[in-house]
């Protein structure tokens, strides 16, 4: 019987307010293992929800360093370390990590010295450090960390001016999911996906975000109207993620970071991935907050 692969979805949303939609942050399950990619806004608050306890993850990982991405930390630390947490947490990311971590534990300095006088022992002093690592940005997939069977690789995508900017791969038991971070299209995200079972991927419907540029516009908010003209240069519409999960031969293709926001309701649903389907034949679907969706084996 296969061994339990599953990606648990805690925030699919963007930088635009959601009410539906949190923060970006998913954590890949293997086994027993649970690996944390990304902390954005409201994130951590779904692990409960989800299925996973926080004090159950002690890797991390990030794919850069926007707000949606990581501003949740300082909350998934704490709920890591009264959840029971007695060792650090490892924390893997592109240059700048060390830079957000330190930052984080310095605000939190004060909080954690009143948490100790307050507790004691009942908190493990271990359990609220954080290790860093660095990785090199490369171009193609490569190994950084094996856990209990759980390959995971990092490749360098395309969020200009976000340099560098990461995805992520990861193999187990058999299977592979690809985690796009964010990015426009790129060659090194579709070499990453070449023949993945699943591509879990940030995705920007164009017609209905000009529709919402359009509104702003006509509400009289032009500078805001002007701050979203640039959004589409460095992300990936849906058009291009059928195009790119055909190409690659692909398994799955699971929408996240959903811009412009939309609820789960099926009819925005259907109108995101409106004429995906016509190009790419496999499974597409748009995650919802706190779901969880298995990676199955191509064909399977």
């Amino acid at each position: 019987m296969p061994e339990r692969f599953e990606i648990a979805f805690l925030g699919t949303g963007s930088p635009l307010p959601s009410a539906d939609r949190c923060g970006a942050g998913q954590v890949i399950v293997a086994g027993e293992t649970n690996v944390l990619v990304d902390c954005g806004w409201g994130a951590a608050r779904r692990l409960i929800p989800a299925g996973v306890r926080p004090n159950a993850i002690d890797t991390a990982l990030f794919t850069h360093m926007h707000t949606d991405h990581m501003t949740d930390v300082p909350d998934f630390l704490f709920l890591r370390w009264t959840g029971g947490a007695t060792v650090p947490l490892r924390v893997y990311g592109p240059e700048g990590t060390q830079e957000m971590v330190d930052g984080f534990l310095m605000a939190l300095r004060r909080d954690i010295g009143y948490r100790l006088a307050h507790h004691g022992d009942k908190l493990h002093p271990e359990g609220i450090k954080v290790t860093v690592t660095e990785l090199p940005t490369t171009a193609a997939p490569t190994p950084f960390l094996d856990l209990g069977g759980l390959r995971l690789e990092a490749f360098e995508v395309d969020h200009f001016p976000v340099v560098p900017a990461f995805g992520y791969r990861a193999g187990f038991d058999g299977r592979t999911v690809v985690l796009s971070g964010d990015t426009k299209f790129c060659e090194t995200l579709a070499a990453a996906s070449a023949g993945a079972d699943m591509l879990i991927c940030e995705a920007l419907n164009m017609p209905m975000f000009e529709q919402r540029v359009a509104a702003i516009t006509a509400m009289g908010m032009t500078r805001q109207a002007a701050l979203m003209g640039d959004v589409p240069s460095y992300h990936i519409g849906t058009a291009e993620i059928a195009k790119l999960a055909r190409d690659a031969n692909v398994g799955e293709v699971v929408l996240s970071h959903i811009i412009p926001p939309i609820s789960n309701d099926a009819a925005p649903v259907q109108e995101f991935m409106a004429g995906m389907s016509d190009v790419f034949g496999g499974p597409i679907r748009v995650a919802r907050d706190m779901e969880r969706i298995p990676v199955t084996k191509r064909g399977a």
